[in-house]
């Protein structure tokens, strides 16, 4: 009789005993599972964080390519105005000394100056500027004296111009021009008459920085930088065109 009544108490105990156990797996499968996500929440979190740095990183990266392509760039262009400006005072050089330089067969150069103009005559070839003329060479171009006939358009820089038995030359390295039709053609250097000679006795009787109508019988033609003069004693005579007369300059040298 006494199991029959104990028999339901212990169902009750059990069932509440159970309820009891599984509501305490619940509730730590539950912090189980939050502690879960919010390592997975973090674990994500920190991912991004990652990737962000990874990103500025990268961009970071590609602005300093950037700039050394750039600072290459300036580089090579610098390189470039500087070789250009280079150039430029070299052939600068090359036609602001022409004027100044008197004609010597086969003197050599490398490279033409600007604005070089290409002349043919009778099947030869020749490169023309600014009164210099000049051939081509194995390695560079040689100055040349131009042909007698060879005819160009314009007359070079600083020529000067004398009359000749009514005839009018123009000159200028050496070179002897006449107008022709519209142009200019090489001619031979004309014959100029010279003064009557005045006899000096020594070379004490010169006076520098005078002109004077001839030279002294004994003065002797020497080249000295490309230049003809007369060199008597101490003194030298540089030929001097006026008219059709030809004076020298007495002057001292050295």
């Amino acid at each position: 009789m006494k199991l029959t009544f104990l028999l339901p108490a212990l169902l009750v105990i059990g069932a509440v005993s159970g309820s009891a156990l599984g509501a305490q797996n619940e509730r730590e499968n539950d912090k189980s599972f939050k502690r879960d996500h919010d390592k997975r929440v973090e674990y994500k979190r920190d991912e991004r964080r990652h990737e962000k740095k990874q990103r500025i990183e990268h961009k970071k990266e590609k602005r300093e390519d950037r700039k050394q392509e750039k600072r290459k760039l300036a580089k090579y262009k610098q390189e470039k105005r500087e070789q250009y400006r280079y150039n430029q005072r070299k052939y600068n050089y090359l036609t602001s000394h022409h004027n100044s330089v008197a004609y010597r067969q086969n003197r050599f150069i490398n490279h033409l100056p600007r604005n070089s103009a290409s002349i043919r005559f009778n099947g030869i070839s020749f490169t023309f500027n600014d009164g210099l003329y000049y051939r081509k060479a194995k390695r560079g171009y040689h100055v040349v004296k131009p042909p007698r006939g060879l005819r160009i358009n314009t007359l070079p820089r600083n020529y000067r111009h004398f009359k000749h038995h009514n005839t009018t030359y123009y000159t200028y390295q050496n070179v002897y021009y006449i107008a022709d039709n519209d142009g200019y053609t090489v001619v031979d250097e004309p014959s100029t008459r010279l003064n009557q000679a005045i006899k000096v006795g020594n070379v004490n009787d010169y006076s520098l920085g005078q002109t004077y109508d001839s030279l002294p019988q004994a003065a002797q033609a020497v080249i000295i930088n490309s230049q003809q003069y007369f060199k008597y004693g101490g003194i030298y005579f540089l030929p001097q065109i006026s008219g059709d007369d030809i004076k020298y300059l007495a002057i001292k040298l050295g």
